[in-house]
């Protein structure tokens, strides 16, 4: 048998090689266009002094930070604590509930299933929608929810704003965010509960485990992964999220409640300065990454230490 010449390996190889190149190329070239391009796009609009309403522009460079930092100051750290107050709101209330919720529904039951796709149909609602409702329930005169604690307290209710401190806006929006949205941790959570094999979960019971130690010792410690995934994308989605802090907590509210997603949102609508605008999103694109890589860095621990 003739050996193949060098050309004709490469030319193999080539031939192997172009099919994956065909494919990946028009995917990378729409990512690249429509994620990495506008990303970096805002971290150089965050350089300059200019408005949609003109298309003159002037570089002022890191001015737009100093402002942010030195004459808002005051608004740019409420902004901050309201937005990392609402995802530690977020993180903390959603990971428990959607824990708790995904072990008492982890088995294959009829009624257990009835209960997930219940959790679960939030989702296919829109945004908008579930936040107008909400903001109609928590109305302080014609809301469901001041009907309802009139009948045990009809000299205070209804009539309460209940948007009265930052604090109360951040929990009421949050509960918001997690009935619209718990069904995806509760349905990734239940995954990664019955993936974990029922002999070593057996074994710990043979060896004397109750049922709490059996859960501290065997599924939580091969749960973790799976819970540093979903804070990762909580903490994300969080801290990006507009449209429940503006539709919810923004209409008849007696505090100006915002975070940094909200202003932006209102900031642009109004056509205010984009300049300003983008160096608010280069703040939080740094803390988000940040925060991402120590994410990262504990899950690979973390996953090191399980799986050895």
């Amino acid at each position: 048998m003739k050996p193949r010449s060098t050309a004709s390996r490469l030319r193999q190889g080539w031939n192997r090689t172009g099919k994956y190149v065909a494919i990946v190329t028009p995917i990378l070239m729409v990512f690249v266009l429509f994620a990495i391009y506008p990303n970096i796009s805002v971290l150089f609009m965050s350089l300059y002094k200019w408005s949609p309403i003109s298309s003159a522009r002037e570089y002022v460079g890191t001015h737009n930070f100093k402002i942010l930092f030195t004459v808002q100051a005051e608004q740019t750290w409420s902004k901050i604590f309201n937005t990392v107050t609402y995802i530690l709101g977020l993180f903390v209330i959603q990971t428990l509930l959607s824990l708790g919720l995904a072990l008492a529904l982890q088995k294959n039951t009829i009624k257990n299933k009835f209960f997930r796709a219940f959790f679960f149909l939030p989702m296919v609602f829109s945004s908008t929608m579930i936040s107008m409702t909400w903001a109609y329930m928590y109305d302080p005169n014609l809301g469901i929810i001041n009907n309802l604690l009139g009948l045990f307290d009809p000299s205070r209710y209804p009539g309460v704003d209940f948007f009265t401190t930052n604090f109360r806006a951040i929990i009421l929006i949050v509960v918001v965010h997690i009935w619209a949205n718990i069904g995806y941790p509760i349905t990734i959570l239940i995954s990664g509960i019955n993936s974990i094999s029922g002999e070593i979960k057996e074994a710990a019971i043979i060896d004397g485990a109750n049922g709490w130690q059996a859960f501290f010792h065997v599924t939580l410690p091969l749960l973790l992964p799976t819970l540093l995934r979903l804070s990762l994308l909580t903490i994300t989605t969080g801290a990006m999220t507009a449209d429940y802090v503006v539709m919810v907590g923004s209409p008849g509210s007696s505090v100006p409640y915002e975070t940094m997603s909200s202003w932006m949102y209102k900031a642009t609508r109004s056509g205010l300065e984009y300049g300003m605008v983008s160096a608010t999103a280069t703040v939080m694109f740094v803390v988000l990454a940040l925060t991402s890589l120590v994410q990262f860095l504990a899950m690979r621990k973390v996953e090191k230490s399980i799986l050895g």
